[in-house]
């Protein structure tokens, strides 16, 4: 709905004449302040911009016999001008309505229905404070599905898909989880990596327990973007739309973080950890049904010291794990050195686990997982 690739290039091939015409229409069009990339997308408060968009969807109607349209508001999730995201969310209602209308029209005349649906920011306050009010389209029977999503640096593996099936209860949309291609657990993580079976796996088990409807890859393709793995690619699109197909497989479940924001708000993110001696800090681990084989704690130490360097103890839910001892883990891995924490089985449970780490001195953690099922 608001590309912005390579904007950065205005001769790009990429851009609409639209776009390269009307400058006053992007959402910072003041070229005197340091830009950013979202500072170039277009700014639906404008009508001009709206009528774009609108005529372009019915020309795709005219042209095309489909059975569904997807509104995309995560290509790039800023849609309004600074300050103008509270005023946006009546446009984007308003603009949702009349592409449920144009849909509905076409519907007729294909003699078939249309389905729509729109991608929004992965958790309830950012998308309504971005202009997104996707639970009034729900409510107002605009659209058929939502995916909820985080935009493109990293998947996000706790996402609050409970909210969102209270939002939605009732309108009988559909509830899609979003699953994105990357792993990039802080934000100047220096090894950001794409996602592997297993840990595909250990997202989608989480967001299907919480109660997704549906599971939705985006950027894992069979070629450029793609899973480093990519010879397991077929099993992975055979085994992560049901828990029943990942019943008993080894799945590992990442620390991550939200990767969209609305502006002024700030960025969430557990990771690093930077523990004083004596310091304790906790770590939530969301990992779907409970757990029925091995199960480790992963911590990754940034310097490089060892366990009994720093002195680590872990616990998961209260309950003392085994000692730490080094670990060979699999893409996608951290640069530094990681170590495993044998999880006493009776402490493990479904849905959220407490991961408390002390350190007797000084230490930075800079990855924490939760691997089930390991060989």
């Amino acid at each position: 709905m608001n590309d912005i690739h390579s904007v950065d290039d205005e001769a790009n091939y990429l851009h609409s004449a639209f776009w390269r015409a009307h400058p006053e229409y992007r959402r910072v069009p003041d070229r005197d302040r340091a830009e950013v990339w979202a500072d170039r997308a277009l700014d639906f408060g404008h009508a001009a911009v709206r009528d774009h968009h609108m005529a372009l969807l019915r020309e795709m109607c005219e042209r095309y016999d489909f059975d569904g349209l997807e509104l995309d508001w995560m290509r790039f999730g800023l849609h309004f001008r600074p300050g103008g995201e509270a005023a946006g969310r009546e446009v984007l209602t308003a603009y949702t309505a009349e592409v449920r209308r144009l849909l509905d029209d076409h519907a007729k005349r294909r003699g078939h229905g249309i389905k729509l649906g729109a991608r929004v920011p992965a958790r309830p306050d950012t998308a309504w404070t971005l202009g997104m009010d996707a639970a009034a389209w729900a409510k107002e029977g605009l659209i058929d599905m939502l995916v909820v999503t985080p935009h493109f640096p990293t998947i996000d593996t706790d996402m609050p898909i409970e909210l969102w099936k209270q939002l939605l209860d009732g309108t009988g949309v559909t509830l899609a989880a979003g699953l994105e291609l990357m792993v990039w657990p802080w934000v100047d993580y220096p090894n950001p990596q794409t996602n592997s079976l297993e840990t595909a796996r250990g997202a989608a088990a989480s967001v299907i327990e919480r109660g997704a409807d549906r599971v939705y890859l985006f950027n894992y393709m069979d070629s450029q973007t793609a899973m480093s793995d990519l010879a397991n690619y077929p099993t992975l699109l055979r085994e992560v739309g049901s828990l029943a197909t990942l019943a008993g497989k080894h799945r590992r479940h990442i620390v991550t973080r939200a990767d969209t924001w609305a502006p002024g708000d700030a960025p969430s993110c557990a990771l690093p950890a930077k523990l004083g001696a004596g310091g304790d800090v906790a770590f939530r681990v969301h990992v779907g049904p409970r757990p029925a084989g091995r199960v480790m704690v992963v911590l990754g130490l940034i310097d490089g010291e060892g366990v009994s360097d720093v002195g680590l103890a872990v616990r998961n839910n209260g309950v003392v794990c085994g000692a730490g001892r080094g670990v060979d883990v699999d893409d996608p891995r951290p640069e530094f050195a990681t170590f495993g924490f044998e999880v006493a089985g009776e402490s493990v449970q479904g849905g959220y686990n407490i991961i408390e780490v002390h350190a007797e001195r000084g230490c930075e953690i800079g990855w924490v997982e939760m691997d089930v099922g390991r060989g």
